[in-house]
């Protein structure tokens, strides 16, 4: 016989839990109108943060021998990978944008590396390869909001997924 949510037992949360509970939904709101309302070269630095927030949690999750960590972290900034690869328009991006594949193909391959042989030198080094491409970025995306807000670039809305790289 299966119960009935009437015969159910219920779950009561403590106050503290609820405002834990709040508190949460409150920060995960923010982050998801923070990336809804985010210009398409804001969103490449924030996919790159991403990626080195994991890539710094999964290095020394290898060395602390947890394998759960260190899976579901690369798995995250294998995930980013793919879509920094997927924005990349190669008509208006042309050798920039390819060189860009190359690179992001070689940082995947180098994640699945790291995933089976939990190896935390060839996380090192895919940091070492994404720093310098967050800096340029962030400096990029930095400039044309700058350049919005004297009226001398075109206004990008959220959404816009066109990018040379």
């Amino acid at each position: 016989m299966s119960e009935t949510p009437q015969d159910s037992p219920s779950i009561r949360l403590s106050p503290q839990s609820r405002d834990l509970q709040d508190t949460q939904q409150r920060v995960e709101s923010y982050r998801l109108a923070h990336v809804e309302t985010a210009t398409p070269e804001r969103l490449l630095v924030m996919l790159y943060d991403s990626a080195l927030k994991y890539l710094n949690l999964a290095e020394p999750a290898i060395r602390q021998k947890d394998l759960d960590s260190v899976h579901r972290n690369i798995l995250k900034v294998e995930a980013i990978i793919l879509e920094l690869m997927s924005v990349l328009d190669m008509e208006v991006g042309g050798e920039l944008a390819r060189n860009l594949y190359e690179l992001y193909d070689y940082i995947y391959r180098q994640l699945v590396q790291a995933n089976l042989k939990q190896d935390p030198e060839i996380i090192k080094e895919v940091i070492v390869l994404l720093q310098p491409l967050r800096s340029a970025w962030s400096e990029a995306s930095n400039t044309v909001a700058q350049l919005r807000a004297e009226g001398k670039f075109g206004n990008a809305g959220p959404g816009d997924r066109n990018f040379a790289g």
